[in-house]
């Protein structure tokens, strides 16, 4: 950043704002020296403004409904899971309306990193904050967990609270940390049951981690009888040109809402189909592609960091030069403590320090033992690597993903029914009929149905729903082929 320039950090809570605040946005930047806007993995928004234009600027900035900060990035935005409702499974009592009125009865911009998400869902972080509010099946109430790995305190509340409370609780728990050298869960727990005055039920049964599938956050997706759509920028740099003539656009499809994604994109929900070629026009006028490999869009780093964008090129350069596929997998560089988010880590330490200058970066990398980056936990692979190896250990690394993918899918057996030889016909009519998700190579049996999303047995592929999804990664029903490995034989 150059000494003329100073950062502006806008925090549209939960990556939802409205398409009108965005332009806003855009317009302000623009007005006091920035080019574009960037997005970081926490769904906020930065830009640089003159720092001859700052008093003015803060006038302006003070006609939006929404928080900021100038310089010193001391605050953190919301991280919610409220944008992919109604694209993926969530749970049946969580609407996006939830999401809303959670965010919006914060009073204060949070100093500690706060995730209020769903567990069924695999797109969004889920322990990504010092407190993550997980969803729970009983209707608005929410897990807790803590998590501060730098002091060696993480892990579950033995608690639910409700929805309504979330806020205050935050507050709370915030002034703790903030007047604490080092915070014990214990002792923090022992704090909230003698003031009891949140309303918590006691836990029966922590959430189960899902597992990661990739969420494509590029491109025009189907769900049901809606089409959402993403847009990427692989320096993660929108213009506000494109920013402007997006929300005019997004005003011109009805859409009073734009998403944003820890993935350095936006997205934008039910679009209309008659406008979809309208969009088409906009992305090639300014030209944004949709068609990036995984490697370029499966990326969580401190955006803002200069040698985390250099590791990032240089690895994908790799990756282009090589060909190789990396789709489900995070990739993380230099993150911050509670952003755990990656199937494997790359961190970057100097050698040694002079005169306030680094000299002779080296670099550590760690993964997640499942490579599902949902786990908190992780453990150290190399440590002190040169540059020049990286490339090479995270391709060993992924070949290891996918030998462990293979080894856990061998395992799922397709069930082998007796079927007498009187029910002949109905084999064949069973067996012609069965298909598989193309994404996670799940089999739809109508012999079967799919009781986990309410398919009794005995409904044909023809006769589900349009807006059926496969149950364990969420692909549509277009997303699902003929599994030729079950046809049946005739003599």
């Amino acid at each position: 950043m150059s000494k003329k320039f100073i950062s502006v950090e806008v925090y549209p809570n939960g990556g939802i704002i409205s398409t009108g605040e965005l332009r806003k946005v855009a317009m302000f930047a623009q007005q006091f020296g920035a080019a574009k806007l960037q997005l970081g993995s926490r769904q906020e928004i930065r830009f640089e403004i003159n720092k001859d234009s700052l008093a003015d600027f803060e006038v302006r900035i003070k006609l939006l409904s929404l928080s900021y900060s100038i310089g010193k990035h001391d605050h953190f935005n919301i991280v919610s899971s409220g944008l992919v409702k109604d694209i993926l499974k969530s749970k049946v009592w969580l609407t996006e309306g939830d999401y809303r009125d959670i965010l919006q009865s914060f009073d204060f911009q949070p100093r500690i990193p706060i995730n209020i998400v769903d567990s069924e869902q695999h797109a969004i972080p889920l322990f990504t904050g010092v407190l993550n509010f997980v969803a729970s099946p009983i209707e608005d109430y929410w897990n807790i967990y803590f998590s501060m790995p730098q002091q060696r305190e993480q892990g579950w509340m033995p608690i639910l609270i409700q929805s309504d409370k979330i806020a205050s609780f935050s507050m709370f728990i915030q002034t703790c940390i903030h007047a604490q050298d080092r915070v014990v869960l214990n002792d923090l727990m022992d704090e909230l049951y003698q003031l009891d005055t949140w309303n918590f039920k006691k836990v029966d049964a922590y959430p189960t981690i899902p597992d990661y599938h990739f969420f494509p956050v590029e491109g025009f997706h189907s769900t049901g009888n809606s089409t959402w759509l993403g847009i990427f920028n692989t320096k993660n740099e929108f213009s506000i040109t494109l920013i402007d003539a997006m929300c005019v656009e997004a005003l011109d499809s009805n859409l009073g809402t734009i998403y944003i994604t820890p993935w350095d994109s936006f997205l934008l929900k039910n679009v209309p189909e008659p406008r979809i070629p309208a969009w088409e026009n906009l992305l090639g006028l300014h030209d944004i592609n949709t068609g990036h490999a995984a490697h370029e869009l499966n990326w969580n780093m401190n955006e803002w960091n200069l040698n985390s964008n250099e590791i990032r090129s240089y690895v994908n350069d790799y990756f282009r030069v090589t060909d190789k596929r990396t789709e489900g997998l995070i990739l993380g560089v230099n993150n911050a403590p509670n952003d755990n988010f990656y199937s494997i880590k790359i961190t970057e330490e100097p050698l040694f320090s002079l005169f306030g200058r680094n000299y002779f970066p080296v670099y550590h990398i760690r993964y997640k033992e499942d490579f599902n980056p949902n786990n908190p936990v992780d453990i150290s692979f190399m440590d002190y690597i040169q540059k020049k190896s990286l490339p090479e250990f995270i391709s060993y690394l992924t070949q290891e993903y996918y030998t462990k993918k293979k080894a856990s899918i061998d395992k799922v057996k397709v069930k082998e029914v007796a079927i007498p030889k009187i029910q002949k016909q109905k084999q064949k009519e069973s067996f012609e009929f069965v298909y598989q998700c193309s994404t996670c190579l799940t089999l739809y049996d109508p012999e079967y149905g799919d009781p986990d999303e309410g398919i009794v047995a005995g409904t044909s592929f023809e006769e589900l729903p349009e807006n059926y999804c496969c149950s364990v990664c969420s692909n549509s029903k277009k997303g699902f082929n003929l599994f030729a490995g079950l046809t049946a034989t005739h003599a």
